[in-house]
């Protein structure tokens, strides 16, 4: 029986149950995920399940909460640690229930067998051998959950030289080869200060875990997913890979610009840090460019005639165009440029993102969530662009174990007795990370 079947026969009772009949229309209602996630890479496959209608249990505890359960107020550093209040932990874990369990407690291990036992997929990102060494290995969520659909998310996955090495997105963005194809041609690589490997490896997941169940409902057989953010990163810089492979050497860095369009380029404007893209194929584009900037003559040189012969001269004609972009704000030369018929477009920050794209605007792409501390925020939408299936996220701002009652006796059936029990050995935590057990 599938996932989506056992949506109509599942005998879960509480909340939670009439959550799934009151959403029938969304994609993945029914489904079950129990995550064991640090960082981004991990918890960002279930927030994307979360967001389509999965019923997704994120396990944490009181010596290892969530990474970003340790923000601080940037501009009012004197409150201290927020553990609710991280716009991350509404970026990365919005519409999860969270509950905190200690593995290492009488019953702890238990009762996250028997959370694997309910669920259809369990995701976790630690490092290669942790989830045996917690008792939780395959063999053992196999043995718990015959069909259950695990995945893995490491640096380097389970084989080659180097499984046991711990990671972070900055340091498989400099080993992926991304941070030294970054940056302009007589400067040293540069890195994105943002975890790009975590993000791709994470919608690779995603494809990886659908795949998976669709491949168990078809078959019956379950798998485990070993997935490596190193190779997921690598792979997305295959352009620069190919031409290594054909041409036996690495692509020449251009920063901005390109061997088949010219100019092309982020040209200054108007402003602190503001600037415009442009990029100019054909002759055509190329005389009216030139018409605009007050360069017509350029227009008329059949030494300029090409891509290639231009970006011989690109210092020359990107300090012309630089001249014209300056007098102008990034979005006013965009404009300009694109009533002319030329691809331009300004380089947006977050607040033109938020408060003047009208696009994002009619699209509706930031989302209004609801908040259990603020009352609600406003959240980048999950672009996945379901149109008969449309998600959303039900809350943020969890606690840690704000849902442990919910999921412990409303989903898994343990008794008011036995709870009290679990919370008595310190298996179910509750209270703030820190505190006694």
């Amino acid at each position: 029986m599938s996932w989506d079947s056992r949506k109509a026969s599942s005998t879960s009772s509480g909340k939670a149950g009439s959550s799934r009949e009151a959403m029938p229309e969304e994609a993945l209602a029914g489904m079950k995920v129990v995550e064991f996630t640090q960082g981004m890479a991990g918890p960002w496959i279930g927030r994307m399940l979360a967001w389509c209608g999965a019923q997704v249990v994120r396990i944490e505890t009181r010596e290892a909460p969530g990474v970003v359960r340790l923000y601080i107020p940037p501009r009012d550093r004197d409150r201290g640690v927020q553990p609710t209040l991280s716009p991350w932990l509404t970026d990365w874990d919005g519409g999860k229930l969270f509950v905190s369990l200690n593995l290492k407690r009488p019953g702890g291990l238990d009762l996250a067998k028997r959370l694997i036992a309910w669920s259809d997929v369990v995701v976790e990102n630690h490092r290669h051998g942790a989830m045996d060494r917690l008792g939780l290995g395959w063999e053992t969520m196999q043995a718990a959950n015959p069909r259950v659909i695990a995945l893995h998310s490491s640096g380097f996955g389970d084989g080659g030289l180097h499984p046991d090495y711990v990671t972070w997105g900055p340091n498989v963005e400099a080993m992926s080869g991304m941070a030294d194809a970054s940056g302009f041609p007589e400067r040293d690589g540069a890195m994105t200060q943002y975890a790009y490997p975590d993000s791709l490896s994470a919608l690779h997941g995603l494809f990886a875990v659908l795949c998976a169940l669709d491949h168990r409902d078809r078959t019956g057989e379950s798998q485990r997913i070993a997935l490596a953010q190193f190779e997921t990163t690598t792979a997305m810089i295959g352009p620069l890979a190919m031409q290594q492979l054909a041409e036996g050497h690495a692509a020449v860095k251009l920063g901005n610009r390109s061997l088949h369009r010219a100019p092309q380029g982020c040209y200054p404007c108007a402003g602190e840090d503001r600037w415009c893209a442009l990029s100019i194929g054909s002759q055509s584009e190329w005389e009216i460019l030139c018409d605009l900037i007050g360069r017509p003559d350029w227009g008329a040189d059949q030494s300029l005639a090409s891509a290639s012969t231009r970006l011989e001269r690109a210092d020359e004609i990107d300090e012309a165009i630089s001249i014209w972009t300056r007098n102008r704000t990034a979005h006013e030369a965009a404009e300009s440029l694109q009533s002319a018929g030329l691809a331009a477009g300004a380089v947006q920050n977050t607040e033109d993102q938020y408060t003047r794209d009208p696009h994002l605007a009619a699209r509706g792409y930031f989302e209004t969530i609801p908040h259990l501390v603020l009352g609600e925020v406003v959240a980048p939408g999950i672009p996945l662009g379901l149109t008969g299936t449309p998600g959303h996220t039900r809350r943020a701002g969890a606690d840690l174990g704000e849902d442990n009652t919910r999921v412990f006796q409303d989903l898994l059936g343990l008794s008011e007795t036995e709870y009290a029990e679990h919370v008595g050995t310190g298996a179910i935590e509750e209270g703030p990370p820190g505190s006694d057990a």
